[in-house]
């Protein structure tokens, strides 16, 4: 297994345990306005950008330029953004909350034009 595929676990891992450990094991973090929103965007945006990482270097070097193929991903992140919070509503302690849907959408929706951005300007961060 490679580097990109070892983050990209490795931060799904993480953020399952994150998403889906029961309120009270849930360590203290600082709090203040917007702290959790913050989380969830941090979470899904890193997601998508490593994710998308790894999908890149499966592709054939001509497709790697074709937005397109990202565009499919990104409705997988949606997805995703959704389906883990009406999870949670299974998890003792945790809650379904809108605002936390929209701010995992908007992670994983900037972590991906980023990712396109960078692409295509040859960054060698992609």
């Amino acid at each position: 297994m490679n580097l990109r595929k070892l983050l990209a676990f490795g931060w799904s891992i993480g953020m399952a345990y994150a998403l889906f450990s029961p309120g009270s094991n849930v360590p203290e973090l600082p709090r203040f306005y917007g702290s959790d929103k913050l989380i969830h965007f941090g979470m899904f945006f890193g997601m998508a950008f490593l994710w998308s990482r790894v999908i890149r270097q499966r592709l054939k070097p001509e497709e790697r330029e074709k937005s397109k193929n990202f565009t499919n991903y990104l409705v997988l992140w949606i997805f995703l953004a959704i389906f883990t919070e009406y999870l949670q509503v299974l998890v003792p302690g945790r809650s379904f909350d809108y605002l936390d849907i929209t701010t995992n959408i908007l992670g994983g929706t900037i972590g991906t034009v980023i990712f396109v951005y960078m692409n295509k300007k040859g960054s060698t961060l992609v």
